[in-house]
C-alpha cells in the first residue's frame, strides 16, 4: 500500500517534469527553425553570389576597354565581329549581376546601381556604333575615352560588392552565434530535467518491479482458473456428447418402433395412444437438439460448408415438408418465389434448412386461422446480392416488449404456468446465431393479434463450380422419388434400433443384411455384394469410422459403395470426422423414415451419376 500511495503521489511530478521538457524541446525546435531559416537566407544571399558577379563585370569591363582601344587605335585592327562578342560578353555578365539573389543588397547600392547603369549605356553606344556600315570609329574612340575615365568606377564597383560581402558575413555569423548560444542554454536545461526524470525512473522501476511480481502471481492465479475452466469445458463437451449418444441410442427405437406401430392396424384408444407418445418423443427430441446446437455456437464448433445449392429445389423441398403439417392446424402454407430457376448458389444447406424449419414451425404453432406464406427473392444493397427469406403468419402476434426481448434465451411469448404453447425458448436464439454466423441477420416485424414477419437476409454467392445433374444437388432430407429394391448392408450394435431398422427397410421393400460391428461389415462387404451400407459409428471391435476407411481403401468397386453415417453423436465434430472417413450422409439418431428414404435416394443417385467417370 505504501508503494502504490508513493506511486500516485510521484506521478504529477513525473508529468511537470516531463511538461518541461516538452516545452523546452518545443523552443529548442523554434531556435533550430529560425538557425534554419537563417542558414537558407546564407545559402540564398552567400557571399560569392555577391561578390562574384561584380568581380566578373569589373574584369570582362576592362577585357572590353582594351579590346576596344585595339581596335580603334590599332593598325592590324581585330574584325567588328570580334568586337561585338566581346561586347555580348559584357552585357551577359549585367544580367549575371542583377539576376544574382546576392547581388539584390548590392543594387540596393545607388552609387553601385548608377554605376551598373553606366556600363549598360557604354554597351549600348558600342552596339550602335558596331552596328553602323561601317563601324562609326570616331564614334567609338569618343567612346573609349569615356569608359577608360570610367574604370575607376568600376573598380569601385568590386570594392562595394567585396565590403558588403564582408559586412553579410559578419551579422549571419553573429546571429548565429547568438542563436547557438540559446540553444547550449536550452540543451542543458533539458540534460537537468532528463538526469531528474531518469533518477524518477529509476525509482518508478522499483515500485514497479514489486507491482509486476504481484501481478505475475496473479496471473499465475488466472492461468490456473483458466486452465481448471477448459477441462470444464472439455469435461462439459464430453458430457453432451455422451449424453447424446447414450438418449438418442434408445431414442432411436423408440421413435422408430412408434412410427412403425402408427402405421398397424388399431382401435382409436390405442391410435391415440401411439399419437401422445410419438409427440412427447419428438418434443424431447427437440429440445436436446436445441440443447446442443445451443451448446456448439457458445464453444464455436459450428462449421459452415459451401456446397452446391439449387435454390428452387430447396424451397420447394420446405414447402413440401410443410404443407402436411398446416394442414393438420387447418392452416394454408404456400411458397412464394421469385428466384430464378437456374439459380445455383454457394452455401450450407443445412444451416439454411434449419433457420427456416425454426420461423415456420413458430408461425404455424402460434398461428391458429389462416395461414403463413414463405416469400422468397433476390436483392442487392451496397454491392452485395443477398437472399431474402420472409416468413408471414396471421398468428398472436406480439407487442413491443415481446419483441424487445424476442431473441434472448428461453424467452416464451406465451408465458405463465398456464401458456397454452410449448417449448423452452431456444429456437429463434439458435437461428438468429446460425444466421450472423453465415454473414446474415434475421428482423422481425409484429402486430399484436394481427401477426408477425420474420425476415432473414443471407449473403447470396453464386456457385462458380462444373454444373450438377439436378437431382444429384439434392440437399439431404429433400426426396428424390421412390427407390428400387436395393440389397443394403447395415452395420449396427444395438439391438433394439437393428429391430426398428430391419422392419423398417422390410417394410420399404429393400432386402437388409445385419453386422454387430464394423469388422463384420468389412468382412461381409468383400464376400458379398451390396448397394449401400448403413453404417453405425459407435461399436465394438471396430468403429464405423474405422470400417468406412477400410472399405475405401478396397479395391473398386467395393470402395465406392455409398454409406450413410447414422449415429446418436450429433455434434460438429462427428460430422466433419465422418465427412474425412469417406461416408457419403450423415444422419442423425433417431432415424425417422420421412429422413432415411430422401437421403437413401439422394446418394445413389450421386453414385449412379458418378459412374461413367470411374468406368473411364
Amino acid at each position: 500500500m505504501l508503494g502504490r500511495f508513493k506511486s500516485i503521489r510521484y506521478g504529477p511530478v513525473l508529468f511537470a517534469i516531463s511538461a518541461l521538457i516538452a516545452l523546452a524541446m518545443v523552443a529548442l525546435l523554434g531556435f533550430e527553425w529560425t538557425q534554419r531559416q537563417a542558414l537558407k537566407q546564407q545559402v540564398s544571399k552567400r557571399v560569392d553570389s555577391v561578390t562574384a558577379p561584380a568581380f566578373l563585370l569589373d574584369r570582362e569591363f576592362l577585357r572590353f576597354v582594351s579590346a576596344l582601344d585595339v581596335f580603334v587605335n590599332s593598325r592590324t585592327p581585330p574584325s567588328a565581329e570580334d568586337l561585338g562578342t566581346r561586347l555580348d560578353i559584357l552585357l551577359s555578365k549585367v544580367e549575371t549581376l542583377r539576376e544574382s539573389p546576392g547581388s539584390a543588397l548590392l543594387l540596393q547600392n545607388g552609387q553601385v546601381a548608377q554605376s551598373v547603369d553606366k556600363v549598360v549605356a557604354f554597351a549600348r553606344s558600342a552596339e550602335r556604333a558596331l552596328l553602323a556600315s561601317p563601324p562609326d570609329r570616331a564614334r567609338l574612340r569618343l567612346l573609349l575615352i569615356e569608359m577608360q575615365a570610367f574604370s575607376a568606377e568600376s573598380q569601385a564597383l568590386g570594392n562595394s560588392a567585396d565590403l558588403l560581402g564582408a559586412k553579410l558575413l559578419e551579422s549571419q555569423t553573429q546571429g548565429l552565434l547568438e542563436q547557438n548560444l540559446q540553444i547550449l542554454w536550452l540543451t542543458g536545461g533539458q540534460l537537468l530535467l532528463l538526469v531528474l526524470v531518469g533518477w524518477g525512473l529509476v525509482w518508478r522501476s522499483r515500485v514497479q518491479q514489486r507491482e509486476e511480481s504481484a501481478l505475475k502471481l496473479l496471473n499465475e492465479e488466472l492461468a490456473g482458473a483458466r486452465q481448471a475452466a477448459d477441462r470444464a469445458n472439455v469435461g462439459k463437451s464430453l458430457f453432451l456428447a455422451n449424453m447424446s449418444h447414450e438418449l438418442r441410442t434408445p431414442f432411436n427405437g423408440v421413435m422408430g418402433l412408434l412410427s412403425l406401430l402408427s402405421k398397424t392396424p388399431l382401435n382409436p384408444e390405442q391410435a391415440d395412444l401411439v399419437h401422445v407418445a410419438n409427440d412427447s418423443a419428438h418434443h424431447l427430441s427437440q429440445l436436446l437438439n436445441d440443447i446442443l446446437d445451443l451448446s456448439a455456437l457458445e464453444s464455436g464448433n459450428i462449421s459452415v460448408s459451401k456446397e452446391a445449392l439449387h435454390l428452387q429445389s430447396f424451397l420447394r423441398g420446405i414447402e413440401a415438408t410443410f404443407q402436411p403439417l398446416a394442414a393438420q392446424n387447418n392452416l394454408q402454407f404456400e411458397l412464394k418465389s421469385q428466384i430464378d430457376e437456374d439459380l445455383w448458389v454457394q452455401g450450407d444447406s443445412t444451416r439454411k434448412r434449419q433457420i427456416l424449419f425454426n420461423l415456420i414451425h413458430n408461425a404455424i404453432k402460434f398461428t391458429q386461422q389462416g395461414g403463413v406464406v414463405l416469400h422468397a427473392r433476390t436483392v442487392e444493397q451496397a454491392q452485395q446480392r443477398w437472399l431474402e427469406l420472409r416468413v408471414e403468419d396471421t398468428g398472436i402476434g406480439m407487442d413491443e416488449e415481446a419483441l424487445g426481448q424476442l431473441f434472448q434465451r428461453f424467452f416464451q411469448v406465451d408465458s405463465g404456468l398456464s401458456r397454452q404453447f410449448s417449448g423452452v425458448g431456444l429456437g429463434l436464439q439458435i437461428s438468429l446465431s446460425l444466421a450472423r454466423r453465415l454473414g446474415g441477420d434475421i428482423t422481425v416485424q409484429s402486430q399484436s393479434l394481427v401477426g408477425s414477419v420474420f425476415t432473414v437476409r443471407l449473403p447470396l454467392v453464386l456457385w462458380t463450380g462444373p454444373a450438377l445433374p439436378l437431382a444429384a444437388s439434392l440437399p439431404l432430407g429433400e426426396g428424390t422419388g421412390a427407390l428400387r429394391s436395393l440389397r443394403i448392408l447395415v452395420a449396427e450394435d444395438h439391438p433394439v434400433n437393428r429391430k426398428y431398422l430391419s422392419i423398417l427397410l422390410q417394410r420399404l421393400g429393400h432386402e437388409a443384411t445385419f453386422c454387430d460391428n464394423g469388422k463384420l461389415a468389412l468382412n461381409a462387404l468383400i464376400q458379398g455384394d451390396y448397394e449401400l451400407v448403413l453404417m453405425d459409428i459407435h461399436m465394438p471391435v471396430m468403429d464405423g469410422l474405422t470400417a468406412t476407411r477400410a472399405i475405401r481403401a478396397l479395391p473398386w468397386p467395393h470402395s465406392q459403395v455409398p454409406i450413410i453415417a447414422l449415429t446418436a453423436d450429433v455434434l460438429q465434430e462427428a460430422r466433419d470426422q465422418a465427412k474425412a472417413a469417406g461416408v457419403n450422409a450423415f444422419i442423425a439418431k433417431p432415424v425417422k423414415q420421412e429422413d432415411l428414404e430422401p437421403v437413401m435416394a439422394d446418394v445413389i443417385a450421386r453414385a449412379k451419376a458418378a459412374e461413367p467417370q470411374l468406368a473411364s
